[in-house]
């Protein structure tokens, strides 16, 4: 028996406020009696939550029914990390295409062959990326209330589950199937492994985690680190001993880890260096609040993590009252404070180390991104999901077991069974609970004020198939797999995707974080809109003929007389579309093509839409040199 309470006070040390007591000792406060398994799940307080929990699940899908898994939506990250999993289905299709060697660039390894193998089965990828998504929520979810039902039990657990589905903008985040939706559940796997002690599987996650998103994964890494640090000073004996192996092992493994993760995020020289700090500083492109990626300068850290950092608690998609706004974060950091006073009034440790290490691991990696910016990725998404977790890990686990009756005290069996019956703040009967039920009833109202039932908007579902017309059906049935296709390069963002055909440039992939591609970028933007809004039809020839542009698309909307003059586009281009559109509207060459579409008289004008006007090049080279002979 003196094992076993060994054993139980280790438990009791990690967290799971269950202290040992055994057969015939006295203790020194009142002991609730243990549960079943039974009596201690099915209870109305578990009943009331789980219809709850299945009521919001519903309501949340069905904000998003009509975009998740239709093959006709997507989200507009997606535009430049899902249209290179065509290779899938056509080998060949990008080779060479500089575009999709950097956009593939951004795909770690176990992220693109476990979409490569789904875009297989499902022959689409669009598709895949829905199921990806499915997959990353699954895990998410399971992860997350594993972890928070380990800790404290089932109806906190499912209370988890109904705030990480409210917290709409780190939901959102893993709308489309894309890396940066494996932060979430590699955050919450790691977590679950945490609580129980599983070495192995902190490893192993941090593993996964370096293949599927690097950044991610970094913040845990961290973690990590405090946590075994913060366990050997706090351990003794046996204990200690153990804790300084799994520190040594992970020291070990840190280095292969570190290499595993340069591999992942290595680019070649052939797209240039990471621009740094003191340059994009000087680049139009960074420049608040006009520029095509507004970073800097940044915005204070204070301002960063009341936006980014609060979104468990309200966002942009309700607007509480100027006062809850503005006390939010005090509201917040002095209701944790409290679940933590009165946790330790009741001698108890409400918050787990391990959430509050995640906490500061997650804020350590945000101010070195800050500090090497942008060599640690964008720094304020280092904030968005991870404290979004530690909130609704750190409310729930702590307002449960800060307000339980119950001591955490374990009550030996009576039936001879060697193995104590296990209850504590896992029981969920009222008698015992209702305070903290209270209590998470009191975080979500919190949750509520600051954010109403957040389900609205389509969770960034926001580019459909036929959002610019029916031009990219048109081009993916009717052009040939290699041909090379212009057009004004927001207009184009979708082509890769949804036409399943290589674009000359797009708004979404000119990316300034790589000088040398970026410079490429430039160049060929300058070049596309120039012949978008060319003089004359042999003005476009000229343009796009030497760049090897097989099909030109004209945004029809932009020459409309009321329209043109308002044009404007990202910097450093706005100077040009302004030189570019001070033209009379009828000294275009989009006002020089047909008003319909014939073939026969008008060879090189094969498609025409509310939306689009396709110009085939090298049929209007044919056509004008035609026409000029017969002058």
């Amino acid at each position: 028996m003196s094992q076993l309470a060994e054993d139980k006070s280790k438990e009791a040390d990690d967290g799971r406020l269950e202290a040992p007591l055994t057969v015939g000792a006295q203790p020194s406060q009142p002991v609730v009696p243990a549960s079943s398994f039974w009596r201690r799940e099915v209870t109305v307080l578990s009943a009331l939550t789980l219809a709850f929990t299945i009521w919001y699940s519903v309501i949340f899908y069905h904000t998003i029914s009509a975009y998740w898994f239709h093959p006709a939506w997507t989200t507009d990250d997606a535009l430049q990390q899902v249209y290179p999993f065509h290779e899938a289905l056509i080998p060949g299709l990008f080779d060479g295409d500089l575009i999709t060697d950097v956009m593939g660039g951004y795909l770690a390894p176990a992220h693109y062959w476990l979409c490569y193998g789904i875009t297989k089965l499902t022959g689409d990828p669009i598709m895949m990326s829905h199921w990806v998504m499915l997959i990353q929520v699954a895990l998410t979810v399971g992860f997350l209330f594993a972890a928070v039902r380990f800790s404290v039990g089932t109806v906190p657990a499912l209370f988890s589950i109904v705030w990480l589905l409210h917290t709409r903008h780190v939901m959102q985040r893993l709308t489309g199937g894309l890396p940066r939706g494996w932060g979430a559940p590699i955050f919450a796997a790691f977590l679950y492994f945490a609580f129980k002690g599983n070495h192995a599987g902190v490893l192993a996650t941090i593993l996964l985690g370096c293949l599927l998103n690097p950044p991610a994964t970094m913040v845990v890494a961290v973690t990590y680190g405090m946590v075994l640090v913060w366990k050997w000073c706090a351990s003794s004996g046996k204990e200690r001993a153990n804790y300084t192996r799994r520190f040594y092992s992970y020291a070990a493994a840190s280095p292969v880890l570190l290499l595993i993760t340069l591999a992942v995020v290595y680019q070649p020289p052939s797209i240039g260096q990471m621009v740094s700090f003191d340059v994009a500083s000087t680049m139009p492109e960074f420049s608040r609040p006009y520029g095509r990626f507004p970073f800097i300068p940044f915005n204070p850290a204070s301002e960063e993590i009341r936006v980014f950092g609060l979104q468990a608690f309200m966002g942009r998609f309700f607007t509480p009252a100027r006062m809850i706004r503005e006390w939010m974060p005090h509201l917040v950091v002095g209701s944790l404070a409290l679940v933590a006073m009165v946790g330790l009034l009741r001698k108890r440790k409400a918050i787990p180390s391990e959430v509050l290490l995640f906490g500061c691991g997650s804020l350590t990696v945000y101010f070195l991104s800050r500090i090497l910016a942008f060599r640690l990725y964008v720094p304020n998404r280092h904030l968005q999901i991870p404290l979004a977790i530690f909130f609704i890990t750190a409310f729930t686990i702590g307002a449960w077991r800060a307000f339980h009756l119950t001591a955490g005290l374990v009550a030996s069996g009576t039936s001879g069974s060697e193995e104590p019956i296990t209850g504590g703040v896992r029981d969920s009967s009222l008698r015992v609970a209702w305070p903290s039920a209270l209590a998470l009833a009191l975080v979500a109202g919190l949750v509520f004020l600051g954010s109403n039932l957040n389900l609205m908007g389509a969770m960034n579902f926001n580019y459909s198939l036929d959002k610019k017309g029916k031009v990219f059906q048109w081009l993916k049935a009717h052009t040939p797999e290699q041909a090379l296709i212009a057009g004004h390069p927001t207009h184009i963002d979708a082509m890769q995707l949804f036409a399943a055909r290589r674009a000359y440039v797009t708004t979404e992939t000119t990316h300034p974080f790589y000088t040398r591609y970026y410079a490429e970028m430039k160049r060929r933007t300058e070049i596309a809109l120039r012949a978008h809004f060319s003089a004359s039809l042999e003005e476009l020839v000229r343009i796009a003929e030497p760049e090897g542009i097989d099909y030109f698309v004209f945004k029809r909307t932009d020459f409309r007389p009321d329209v043109l003059p308002k044009l404007t586009f990202f910097p450093p281009f706005d100077a040009l579309m302004k030189e570019l559109v001070g033209r009379p509207p009828s000294d275009y060459a989009y006002r020089q093509l047909a008003q319909e579409v014939d073939l026969v008289k008008y060879p090189f004008m094969p498609f025409k839409d509310r939306e689009s006007v396709v110009v085939d090049v090298q049929a209007l080279k044919g056509f004008l040199a035609t026409h000029q002979e017969n002058r």
